[in-house]
């Protein structure tokens, strides 16, 4: 029998798991398994900050559907992950953080980086382990993806002591068990009585709403999604990973700034894989009605009936869930086409048209505004990109402007910062992101608060010659100034930077493109060349101070404005 040491064991699961790439920063805690990746065909991607590596893997995971993983050493490189662990908490990605960890045989006494990682990150991840036997060091690690990847997905975290990780033994020493798993292997039916109940429902409403969210992006349901959609001609809502799911193009899609005649309104709403947290008003009027009927699907018992009540409970994965009732519709000749010409679908058309021409006309009358307007920017962005791009929001200023004017046509096409909505994330997903779609455009829509905190990670991008692409809202101001902020003015110092740094210049020294954009004449030429260029690129564009985020952070502070 073959030794093997921490190191070994580890890798050998990654690759049992389909990992491909690693987010990582060294430390002498993971030494061992630094050294087994190339072995085993995983890639290193050697990040600038352990904040960053969790960024990646969550990006990674939210547009692959795949687990993503990043490694930190002790101590300090745990607690500098803790954010981006914690987006990815709260949005239910699935990622697995592996820990390195002072030895055990020198707790509390003082050992250097010492920390007790599955205690910090307890509050938001869904499973820990600190390993504390050489002997399960491979069911430990097995349990963390297993725990990743099942439904509500989630952070994992798996904490090796360091002399546990340098130990070498026989590897028949492990503790079998814990089997690795792919999300095809443990999906669950519905009920039958409960699929027809649900029909029934969804044939004798009048206004009948299909509201979706991230169970339906990790059950990968969306050509199932499709198909019953146009079968039903119900009109759908879906957020968060989910949406896209039905592309925002279809006439039958209710898109997040124009929900709420609808949401509101809706008699019968079919919630699949739909979480009714803060951004959505818990589901309590007057965002969601709470006089209609709520059938109410997921493979998470416990999310059902949660905020809302459940009129129709039904356990299940939402792809075969939705096979079933597919399935039902035929069998059964179900007739859906009095939906094709209610006054309900009607409506959506009308809200869809009235909510675009309104947004056309507010954009014309800033499009010539200098300084530049954030409409004028997201309008031009938008002209340049590829339908198939992949969007990274990191700027509280211009969320609201990209969300109102960007139309998604598939799942995790829009990568966010979560229920946590933090800054600084961006250009750590956009690596993350764009590993998972290979030639695909990705781009970061970044602050220069976000860009502070987490934008060397451009140098990872160009070592790794990864082109994303970073539009910069440089307004050299945490926010806008304080004619926004009145309840501030004149009773604290201002929130501004330095004026017009030349972050383009900065990023130019380290292999990225860069250009400055001043006026709106420039906006568009710029973009083309960035994204013609190949590489990694940040455009630094110089943005009006005097305007904030379009709807003052409706969606991004949960239950307030546009909520």
């Amino acid at each position: 029998m073959a030794k093997a040491d921490g190191g070994e064991l580890i890798a050998r699961v990654m690759r049992e798991n389909r990992v491909k790439y690693c987010f990582a920063i060294n430390g002498g805690h993971l030494f061992p398994i630094l050294g087994q990746l190339r072995n085993h065909d995983i890639k290193l991607i050697h990040m600038r900050h352990e904040q960053a590596t969790a960024y990646a893997a969550d990006a990674y995971a939210r547009t692959s559907g795949e687990v993503g993983v990043c490694m930190v050493t002790a101590g300090c490189g745990l607690t500098n992950a803790v954010t981006g662990l914690c987006v990815a908490g709260l949005t239910n990605s699935a990622v697995v953080c592996i820990s390195g960890q002072h030895p055990n045989t020198e707790d509390h006494l003082g050992s250097f980086q010492e920390a007790y990682g599955s205690e910090v990150v307890d509050s938001f991840s869904k499973f820990t382990k600190r390993v504390t036997d050489w002997s399960t060091i491979q069911f430990d690690l097995r349990s963390a993806f297993r725990e990743a990847i099942s439904p509500p997905q989630g952070v994992a975290l798996f904490e090796i002591p360091q002399n546990i990780l340098y130990h070498h033994e026989e590897d028949s020493g492990q503790r079998k068990g814990a089997r690795e798993f792919t999300m095809d292997d443990v999906r669950s039916a519905g009920d039958p009585a409960k699929i027809d109940r649900a029909l029934e429902m969804l044939v004798a409403a009048e206004r009948p709403l299909i509201a979706c969210g991230d169970g339906v992006f990790w059950s990968q349901a969306g050509a199932e999604m499709r198909e019953f959609v146009e079968l039903t001609n119900i009109p759908i809502y879906a957020r968060r990973a989910g949406q896209g799911v039905v592309s925002e193009e279809h006439p039958l899609a209710i898109r997040g700034a124009f929900k709420k005649p609808f949401t509101g309104g809706a008699d019968v709403v079919c919630a699949i894989g739909f979480r009714f947290w803060s951004g959505e008003h818990f589901g309590q009027p007057p965002t969601w009605t709470d006089k209609a009927k709520y059938i109410q699907i997921d493979p998470t018992a416990t999310r059902i009936g949660w905020q809302v009540n459940a009129d129709l409970p039904m356990v299940g994965d939402p792809k075969i869930v939705l096979q079933q009732m597919i399935k039902r519709i035929k069998e059964l000749k179900l007739d859906f086409s009095k939906n094709k010409t209610s006054p309900w679908v009607k409506q959506v058309w009308e809200t869809r048209q009235r909510f675009d021409n309104t947004i056309k006309e507010q954009n014309a009358k800033v499009a010539k505004n200098q300084p530049i307007h954030p409409a004028r920017l997201c309008e031009d962005l938008i002209k340049v990109l590829d339908k198939n791009a992949t969007t990274v929001i990191d700027s509280f200023t211009l969320s609201g402007w990209m969300s109102r004017a960007f139309t998604c046509r598939f799942m995790g096409q829009v990568v966010d910062a979560g229920p946590l909505a933090p800054v600084g994330h961006g250009v750590g997903m956009g690596i993350g992101a764009q590993l998972a779609r290979p030639g695909q455009q990705v781009v970061v829509i970044s602050g220069d608060g976000g860009l502070g905190i987490g934008g060397w990670d451009m140098e990872t991008a160009a070592r790794y010659k990864l082109p994303v692409i970073t539009v910069l809202w440089n307004n050299s101001s945490w926010g806008p100034n304080f004619d926004q902020m009145p309840g501030l003015k004149g009773r604290t110092d201002p929130f501004n930077m330095l004026p017009n740094i030349r972050y383009d210049k900065i990023f130019a020294e380290m292999g990225c493109h860069g250009e400055q954009v001043e006026t709106n004449e420039q906006i568009i030429p710029a973009l083309e060349r960035a994204f013609k260029s190949g590489k990694p690129a940040l455009i630094n564009v110089i943005g009006d101070v005097a305007v904030g985020n379009a709807t003052l952070g409706g969606n991004l502070l949960g239950s307030t404005g546009s909520n």
